[in-house]
């Protein structure tokens, strides 16, 4: 069975954090895969020295001309590193030792399961641990994708066989790609699951909250919720998602303040 782990890698990546993500997929206790490093145009030259650097057999490279954004790197990688199973990383955060070998473990029980993730610890900009966010298990997960992202995008792994079923990553979509993914999956009726265990420490820094409270990726995840909504009669959830979509636009620490008690 071929293994490969996309990583991208962008401008604005800390090479402390890069560090650190790199070092936890090479020393997993599972360790036949390979590990392509998605270079998606101008990185910083410290991060470039370093990957230059690494001696370990596993690393592919592949490396962008311009910056391509997240949703075409991934596809561009998915269609030039063939492989059974793609596991997803971002270069922020820190994979658990033993995440390959759980999730293999999952797709092992059942060949029509095409999407695997996990749940996780998040972490501060200092790695201090802050929350241990918990995921849907199989049911829930329809029920709960129609107002957020059933799935941690770093945490998932994907059989190259789901993108048969359901097509790439939206090119369209430059934030909120993985939820739209999720969303065209589940009205198809794909097989997905959570592991309940938290085997990702999930970074929640300065660049998320930027990310998060972006108007593009409020307008991205409004659309999915209505496309759910009108796939799976959720209509009762409207309320819901339209207060969601207003909190966003309030001040960082407005955000801050319902992430932390409002979930």
């Amino acid at each position: 069975m071929k293994i490969k782990v996309l990583l991208p890698v962008s401008s604005g990546d800390r090479l402390k954090y890069f560090k650190l993500a790199l070092n936890s997929i090479l020393t997993q206790t599972f360790s036949e895969f390979e590990v392509v490093i998605c270079i998606d145009g101008i990185i910083s030259e410290d991060i470039d020295l370093y990957i230059k650097s690494i001696e370990d057999k596993r690393i592919r490279l592949m490396r962008n001309d311009t910056n391509l954004g997240l949703a075409a790197t991934l596809n561009k990688a998915i269609r030039s590193f063939p492989a059974d199973i793609y596991f997803r990383m971002d270069s922020d955060d820190i994979c658990h030792r033993r995440r390959f070998q759980r999730t293999l473990e999952e797709f092992e029980k059942d060949d029509e399961l095409m999407i695997v993730g996990t749940e996780c610890i998040e972490i501060d900009d200092e790695g201090m641990e802050i929350f241990y966010k918990k995921m849907p298990f199989q049911a829930e997960i329809k029920r709960w994708a129609i107002s957020r992202n059933p799935f941690i995008h770093p945490s998932v792994a994907i059989r190259r066989k789901f993108f048969d079923i359901v097509g790439y990553y939206n090119e369209d979509f430059k934030k909120s790609q993985d939820y739209e993914l999720w969303s065209r999956a589940i009205t198809k009726n794909v097989k997905m699951n959570n592991i309940h265990e938290p085997l990702i420490w999930f970074r929640v820094s300065n660049k998320f909250w930027k990310n998060r409270t972006l108007k593009s990726n409020v307008r991205n995840e409004l659309k999915v919720s209505f496309y759910l909504i009108k796939h799976l009669n959720g209509y009762v959830f409207i309320p819901k998602i339209l207060l969601k979509a207003l909190l966003r636009f309030m001040p960082v620490w407005v955000n801050k303040v319902m992430y932390k008690y409002g979930r």
